[in-house]
């Protein structure tokens, strides 16, 4: 299981990632559409905080995104425990706001 574990660590980061890469590029895509579906709140402060451009909460979406990476390197180094809870727990949520994108109905 230890030569498993961090293919599988790597591999799952990558699907965050890859969801990440995913919703960048819708929200970029659909920036005009934006200000009328964004559910996030800070999100919406930031979009509004930029004069209704989404460039300013795309760039806080990706350095939190590198700070995340960072955190969960640390802590697989330090305590494998809490990386793995840490990122099984951001995985599923990527997993849901993919099913979010393409499955759910639309409001």
């Amino acid at each position: 299981m230890k030569r498993l574990s961090l293919p599988l660590f790597i591999a799952l980061f990558v699907w965050v990632l890859l969801v990440s890469m995913i919703d960048h590029y819708y929200t970029i895509k659909l920036d005009h559409y934006i200000l009328i579906e964004e559910r996030n709140p800070v999100g919406l402060y930031l979009i509004n905080l930029d004069g209704g451009s989404v460039a300013l909460f795309m760039t806080i979406k990706m350095i939190s995104l590198w700070g995340i990476g960072l955190i969960l390197y640390i802590l697989y180094k330090r305590k494998r425990s809490y990386a793995w809870a840490g990122l099984i727990s951001l995985s599923i949520v990527q997993t849901l706001l993919l099913y979010y994108f393409f499955l759910s109905p639309i409001i």
